[in-house]
């Protein structure tokens, strides 16, 4: 939540504020808006960052330290990430972040509505609906026919199952 709860929830005291935080990671193509391929994370200082984090390349004649992977990359993912946080701005991402979070918590008032599942998180954190299918129930299908069907009409359900 690292891009999501400080527009969302800016009193909520989640980073360094905290004394026993010492690192943020967050992921750009969740909340940050853009797709896969990029993420940060901070270090509250350099003494937490690990040290099998850290390569020694040879470069140019000398060492140099780096966390980069040692290949080539786009700067595409960088660039759709500024590009996002220069065209929305704070009061962007706040509205939009306030937008998912109320889709979210609508979403899981309206599948419990229809009594054949059991909300297992409402979405009023973070903006992800999880749910399972009530004990018992005998409705000749399960979850993975339910994501089947839903990605068959264009939308994306993850299903995971414990047994």
């Amino acid at each position: 939540g690292g891009l999501y709860a400080p527009f969302v929830e800016p009193e909520l005291e989640w980073d360094f504020r905290l004394k026993n935080v010492i690192s943020i990671n967050t992921s750009g193509h969740k909340y940050g808006l853009v797709y896969p391929g990029v993420g940060w994370v901070l270090w509250r200082d350099k003494k937490y960052l690990p040290e099998e984090l850290i390569f020694k390349v040879s470069y140019l004649g000398g060492e140099l330290p780096t966390m980069a992977i040692n290949f080539s990359h786009s700067a595409s993912q960088l660039i759709g990430q500024y590009y996002n946080f220069v065209r929305y701005g704070f009061d962007g991402y706040k509205a939009i972040h306030e937008r998912t979070h109320k889709v979210a918590m609508y979403l899981a008032e309206e599948i419990e509505k229809t009594g054949m599942f059991e909300i297992m998180n409402d979405g009023s954190q973070l903006p992800i609906v999880c749910y399972k299918l009530k004990e018992n129930s005998n409705l000749g299908w399960n979850l993975y026919d339910l994501a089947d069907r839903l990605f068959n009409e264009g939308m994306a359900s993850a299903c995971l199952s414990t047994s």
